[in-house]
């Protein structure tokens, strides 16, 4: 008979090949193929780097949102703060800074600066990250989606263009430090994560309501990876 472990882990590999499929993940953003192509304009890059950190400077309050709803695991609790702590402050990777200010390293490269950057609007509006109450029994099915559909596929999204940025366009490695770190810091999400598929499929129909929110979150990921289209 086969362990809860082996069924989860045959229900992500599924579901990732589904993903991949159906092309949702935010690997298969048109920005991604397009700098690795080498068809992006620098002034293309530049406009979908303003509108990705219009878009995500403020999601690290989703995983605030998570702890300030987080079930009593002290584990969890002390990982959800971690990568709080790590997305505000930076100190534990060493680099010392809100990643998102690290993140307008690369608006440099434009000449934006972070207070410019700070002001720029979303065009996707005021987009949900924190205040909201999550039930008990949807905790564990939330947070493995948003590990699926954002935290596992960024380090890979990040390892891809940091390369291609680098090689197709000369931006320097100082310019870079966001998808460089993320390349690295994300790499080991994938397991951690899936301890939190595994928890989901403790109820009834835990593994079905992971897979119908990570698909659907998935979407929801890619357009912004790809900067809702607006460097087009």
């Amino acid at each position: 008979m086969k362990t809860m472990t082996d069924n989860v882990q045959k229900f992500v590999a599924d579901l990732e090949a589904e993903i991949s499929e159906q092309r949702l993940s935010l690997t298969d953003a048109e920005i991604l193929l397009a700098v690795e192509a080498g068809t992006a304009t620098r002034e293309q890059i530049g406009e979908w780097a303003k509108t990705f950190y219009a878009t995500t400077r403020n999601g690290r309050l989703m995983i605030g949102n998570f702890y300030a709803n987080s079930p009593d695991d002290p584990e969890l609790r002390r990982e959800l703060a971690e990568n709080l702590y790590e997305e505000e402050t930076g100190r534990l990777s060493g680099v010392g800074r809100c990643h998102m200010d690290v993140f307008a390293d690369f608006l440099t490269a434009f000449d934006i600066t972070l207070e410019q950057a700070r002001r720029i609007p979303s065009p996707l509006g005021d987009l949900p990250t924190g205040g909201r109450t999550i039930p008990p029994e949807d905790f564990y099915i939330e947070l493995a989606a948003y590990g699926l559909s954002v935290e596992a596929p960024n380090a890979r999204f990040c390892d891809r263009i940091l390369r291609a940025l680098k090689t197709n366009y000369g931006f320097t490695d100082g310019q870079l430090t966001w998808f460089s770190m993320h390349a690295v810091l994300d790499a080991d999400h994938g397991d951690e994560f899936l301890k939190y598929v595994e928890a989901a499929a403790t109820h009834a129909t835990g593994l079905e309501r992971v897979r119908t929110n990570t698909l659907a979150l998935c979407a929801t990921t890619k357009l912004i990876w790809n900067g809702a289209g607006t460097w087009q």
